[in-house]
């Protein structure tokens, strides 16, 4: 077995050498390469959600809007691939890096030698996408222009369609301006008709009008003349024959209700009372003193000879009922208060 080198691997080992010092001399290349990538894929990524976000108001524009978001989207999901990748030399070749000098080397190489060419590839490959979406983008703007136009001219014809109304507005108004004129002049006649039967027969209807109404006042000031000499006349009220206090108000057995004057005393109204119930229902019983009088809104106070009928106080009268048992110690008599019994001959009892 021979270990030997030939010539194209001395060529191959002395290129690598060449590019290895080449990547770690060039002390920016490799940063300033990195940081210009990852600046236009990072504003290209921008560009494409912006895309993504595209609207549309017809149907034919909806498919070209379809067709720019599917190419965006086509390129966005490499390219947000190939961006989380080289996040890992952000700290080392991006633009706020403070890596070591070691570490940096290291991610130099590693970029020169593993994502040179895989950016370059994606370089070409979203060129392609761009060129698409750049002739996408294209066709849209002129469908957009195509849809203005349209809309511009729909504004113009209903801006035609609404001046040819206010023409016609403006001749009708004309016409009814000419007639409204004729109503005038007619008015205007109808009016001077008016005037003359107003300063003719209503002058002289308005003069007899006012000779009655005066005649009217002549005779209404006569009868209030009258009335005054009669109210003169009437003799004044007596003042003595009236009352100025308030009557006593009594309620009979009967719930009848009448007043007396408030000058009367308890014998006058027991009179009356007797009067009242000289016959009819009641009658023996007050006949015979079977009754009593209790003001109205106390009735446990009784009203005697000796209570002072005040003016106003509500009297209730009262017909004692007998039980009709008899007491062999006292008298069965009403208002008989006899004590003294005697035996009378056939067992009958005298008081």
């Amino acid at each position: 077995m021979s270990f030997g080198f030939s010539a194209s691997d001395f060529v191959t080992f002395g290129k690598l050498i060449l590019d290895v010092t080449t990547a770690l001399q060039d002390v920016g290349g490799a940063k300033s390469e990195y940081q210009d990538l990852v600046r236009e894929l990072e504003s290209l990524n921008t560009i494409l959600r912006h895309l993504d976000k595209l609207d549309c108001d017809t149907q034919t524009a909806s498919q070209t809007v379809l067709s720019i978001k599917y190419t965006a989207l086509s390129c966005r999901h490499p390219l947000e691939v190939f961006l989380a990748k080289t996040q890992k030399y952000q700290r080392s070749l991006g633009v706020w890096s403070r890596s070591s000098t070691i570490r940096t080397a290291a991610d130099k190489l590693r970029w020169s030698f593993g994502y040179g060419d895989e950016a370059r590839r994606l370089q070409v490959f979203l060129n392609v996408y761009i060129n698409t979406l750049n002739i996408l983008l294209t066709e849209h703007g002129f469908e957009r222009m195509d849809l203005s136009d349209m809309k511009s001219d729909a504004h113009a014809q209903a801006a035609h369609d609404q001046l040819e109304k206010a023409n016609a507005a403006i001749s009708q108004i004309g016409k009814d301006f000419r007639s409204q004129a004729l109503m005038v002049r007619s008015v205007q006649s109808m009016l001077s008709s008016l005037y003359t039967l107003v300063c003719g027969d209503m002058k002289t209807s308005l003069q007899h009008f006012s000779h009655v109404v005066n005649g009217v006042c002549v005779r209404t000031q006569k009868i209030y003349n009258v009335v005054l000499q009669v109210r003169d006349s009437l003799a004044t009220l007596d003042t003595r024959w009236t009352h100025f206090q308030e009557c006593i108000r009594v309620e009979d057995a009967l719930g009848l209700r009448f007043t007396i004057p408030s000058e009367c005393d308890y014998s006058m109204l027991t009179t009356i009372i007797h009067r009242r119930f000289d016959s009819g229902p009641g009658a023996a019983d007050v006949y015979a003193g079977n009754y009593e009088f209790n003001i109205a809104n106390k009735r446990s106070e009784l009203v005697t000879v000796q209570t002072k009928l005040a003016p106003g106080l509500a009297i209730t009268m009262a017909i004692i009922i007998s039980t009709g048992r008899n007491s062999e110690t006292r008298c069965p008599m009403t208002q008989c208060g006899s004590l003294k019994i005697v035996a009378c001959p056939g067992g009958v009892l005298s008081w």
